[in-house]
């Protein structure tokens, strides 16, 4: 499914296709924002460490050793991952 999830974004060249995964991508921001009671930041910095972590597992970046994958598979303490992210620091 993460590949699939992948191969759409990557199709999004073509406008029909594109139009289809914005829908989808919508309703999954949607979801997400009424799940989680975040606000539009939090929610943005949720969606790009998922991005992060998504191309982690296509890479298999656990299984390299390097710095950089190292790095990115870094564990997140989630309980601090939010704190100081407001709308005020993200201008």
């Amino acid at each position: 499914m993460l590949l699939l999830q992948l191969q759409a974004f990557a199709a999004c060249g073509d406008d029909e296709v594109r139009g289809v995964v914005r829908q989808s991508f919508g309703h999954l921001w949607q979801v997400v924002s009424e799940t989680s009671g975040l606000d539009a930041v939090q929610v943005k910095t949720f969606m790009a460490y998922g991005m992060l972590l998504n191309t982690n597992a296509a890479l298999s970046a656990a299984e390299i050793d390097a710095d950089w994958a190292r790095q990115a598979t870094t564990r997140i303490n989630s309980g601090h991952l939010f704190k100081h992210l407001t709308v005020e620091a993200n201008r």
